[in-house]
């Protein structure tokens, strides 16, 4: 094992000497951005590895949308007492939104814990480490800031992937942290603060120096992406941004999670349908397709609205792409209110859905509200929605079978590292099943789609044939 004295600030460690880093992460995009950011906060001291086992550092970035990601929390470390006792160097960090929220709580919960930091103190971790080597208590870092916390240097040169490596194809860019909305069941402006908007100068010349590193696609993220530039002064609308972020050289695509519908207006619209390089997927969460369950859950739009919007979007462009969020067994949920929340998919045919039985989260209004519905019932409406999503989705990747499209080329095969894989604009998945000869990352390839799959499509380079 490696020594674990800290080591002077002039010395950067060589490849051998450095001490190893395994980050679990729960969650939304922001925890996986987070992620790539505590890998490259860290990368002079620690090199990633696949596993907790093989790790001398160890941190769990939570997640407290949920009620499961937590209870996965407190299971991680329960099963790693047995590496720290094996190991006794072993350092365990927990950070996210649970540790935003729970804070102290934590080390009581988790007492082979060494430090615990949340959602606006990253920069702390490398000091975090060294007090804990030097002896100090477990620490919590968890105040709120109400600046931009830096990224870290040459973060946006070569912004990293979920692993801790280089991924220049696709670049992920926080536009803006925290959330003003209010909705009944979520803890995110509890654990993030309200939004906080970036510079839009600064967010352009993170794009730029992406797309010098070698970035094709770029990728927007925030709480609700689209009320971006709301608090700055003068106001910049989402679309200003997307327009501007549009007009840098190099850039081929631009993706963004999540917009919210209250805020989708005309331009908005107007720009993800016609503007060539915005991708054609909208990801917006519905949650319910039951107006009186929107109202509960304080959402500020009602099915109507929600249905307009797509009516619009794929009015301009019939094969827009549109995936979402579905909660059931809210607080209150009648089976008439889950029927139209059915009645909602079978109107839009969400491409993708990601859905999840209710789980009151402590602090929210939701949590008090009364649980009239069991876990039974939540989970038999949960499987009967999942398996229409997989009809749904069925019926919408068979049409791409047998057309051209445009496929960037974006990571090898997670089953063979000789094969690859990408995305259509419309976010869906086309693996190359064989080692077809020109391909490479980067490379946007015409790409005939020869068959589906439960999720996925199978492709080859048009001009193979």
């Amino acid at each position: 094992m490696s020594e674990t004295r800290p080591q002077p600030e002039t010395q950067t460690p060589s490849g051998d000497d450095k001490q190893r880093v395994y980050i679990r992460t729960y969650g939304c995009a922001m925890n996986e951005h987070d992620t790539q950011k505590l890998y490259k906060i860290l990368e002079k001291d620690y090199t990633p590895v696949d596993s907790a086992e093989k790790a001398d550092l160890v941190l769990v970035n939570t997640c407290s949308v949920r009620e499961k990601p937590e209870q996965k929390l407190y299971s991680m470390l329960g099963e790693m007492k047995g590496l720290k006792e094996s190991n006794p160097n072993l350092m365990i960090g927990v950070c996210g939104c649970v540790a935003q929220q729970e804070g102290q709580a934590i080390l009581k919960k988790g007492r082979n814990v060494d430090f615990v930091f949340g959602t606006h103190n990253l920069s702390l971790v490398p000091s975090l480490i060294q007090l804990r080597k030097k002896g100090a208590p477990p620490q919590v870092a968890v105040n709120y800031r109400e600046d931009w916390e830096e990224l870290p240097l040459g973060f946006a040169e070569n912004n990293p992937s979920k692993n801790g490596k280089s991924n220049n194809v696709t670049a992920f860019i926080s536009i803006s942290r925290g959330c003003n909305k209010s909705c009944t069941y979520c803890i995110v402006p509890t654990t993030r603060g309200p939004e906080v908007s970036r510079d839009i100068n600064e967010i352009e010349r993170e794009v730029k120096i992406a797309v010098h590193r070698g970035s094709k696609e770029i990728v927007l993220l925030g709480q609700t992406v689209n009320s971006y530039g709301l608090d700055l002064t003068p106001r910049i609308s989402f679309v200003h941004l997307l327009d501007r972020i549009a007009a840098i050289d190099g850039v081929e695509r631009i993706r963004f999670t999540s917009p919210h519908p209250q805020e989708i207006r005309k331009d908005f619209i107007e720009c993800v349908s016609s503007n060539p390089k915005v991708c054609r997927h909208v990801h917006m969460p519905l949650q319910s397709g039951s107006d009186r369950i929107l109202k509960l859950m304080n959402r500020n739009y009602r099915r109507s609205k929600y249905l307009k919007i797509i009516e619009d979007l794929k009015s301009r462009v019939p094969d827009m792409a549109i995936t979402t969020d579905i909660i059931v067994g809210f607080p209150g949920e009648t089976e008439e209110d889950f029927q139209q929340t059915l009645e909602v998919m079978d109107i839009v045919q969400f491409d993708l859905s990601y859905s999840f039985a209710f789980s009151a989260r402590p602090g929210t209004a939701a949590a008090a509200m009364p649980e009239l519905i069991t876990q039974e019932e939540k989970l038999r409406r949960l499987q009967v929605l999942q398996a229409k999503q997989l009809l749904i989705m069925a019926d919408r990747l068979s049409p791409w079978v047998g057309k051209t499209v445009d496929v960037l080329i974006d990571s090898t095969s997670k089953h063979d590292e000789n094969c690859f894989q990408g995305r259509i604009s419309q976010n869906t998945v086309v693996n190359f099943p064989a080692p077809f000869e020109g391909l490479k990352l980067g490379a946007i390839v015409p790409t005939l789609i020869t068959a589906q799959k439960r999720y996925t499509l199978l492709g080859e380079p048009a001009t193979a044939r």
